[in-house]
């Protein structure tokens, strides 16, 4: 199953699922990019497009927490699970501090040339299902 993921993804789509049936999209239409090499190392970036553009020396406080919410980065390794249905990413460096050190589980489905990612998030006391679809690039 992990030779499957071997190689680079770009994002298709970013849809969030709420408990009451509503859909979002809390990126947009974001665009972003997964890689999965040969020997256990990965990579992944989401952005929204049409973030506020910062100059340098203008770091106000307003202009960084758009430009910090607006952007999911990390890098580390990965192992796929041993019934093949999650893939865990062992994050070794991330845009997000809190994220160094600790694991992304993702549940994980192939369907046909698509890789599809879902992860749970707690969000207003709910919990809010995540839901990544990419494309293999050739």
């Amino acid at each position: 199953m992990s030779q499957s993921l071997v190689g680079n993804w770009t994002l298709l789509s970013y849809i969030t699922h709420h408990p009451d049936g509503s859909r979002g999209k809390p990126y947009g239409d974001a665009v972003g990019r997964l890689s999965y090499d040969e020997h256990g190392h990965m990579s992944g970036q989401v952005m929204r497009p049409g973030r506020i553009e910062v100059a340098p020396g203008e770091w106000s406080a307003q202009q960084v927490r758009s430009a910090y919410a607006g952007y999911i980065a990390y890098f580390g390794t990965y192992a796929v699970g041993p019934s093949g249905d999650a893939v865990v990413h062992h994050v070794h460096g991330a845009l997000n501090p809190a994220w160094v050190g600790g694991d992304q589980v993702r549940r994980m489905r192939f369907d046909g040339d698509l890789l599809v990612l879902s992860t749970e998030v707690a969000k207003g006391g709910v919990m809010v299902n995540h839901v990544l679809t990419w494309r293999k690039l050739p």
